[in-house]
């Protein structure tokens, strides 16, 4: 896994939000407005809790793209919440 260094500090991001996490992944499913549950859910905590610039900062710092941030971003929602 590329960004493993950043694991730790996702996991802990989605921590703080986990309490609101049971409603939003009901919503997402009401509005149907996804391909994949696990993927969106994550990359909305992701920006919710990192922020856009964050995620952009990935990109340069670390030579990614977004499979790897999806992966990331994945990880660390099965630690803190799994959907499946």
């Amino acid at each position: 896994m590329k960004l493993k260094n950043e694991l730790p500090n996702v996991i802990s991001a989605f921590e703080k939000v986990k309490e609101k996490i049971p409603a939003h992944v009901e919503w997402v499913k009401k509005a149907g407005n996804y391909k994949d549950l696990e993927t969106r859910i994550a990359w909305d905590l992701l920006y919710i809790t990192k922020g856009t610039t964050w995620i952009c900062e990935l990109y340069s710092q670390y030579n990614c793209n977004d499979d790897h941030i999806t992966t990331l971003a994945k990880r660390a929602l099965r630690q803190v919440y799994p959907i499946n």
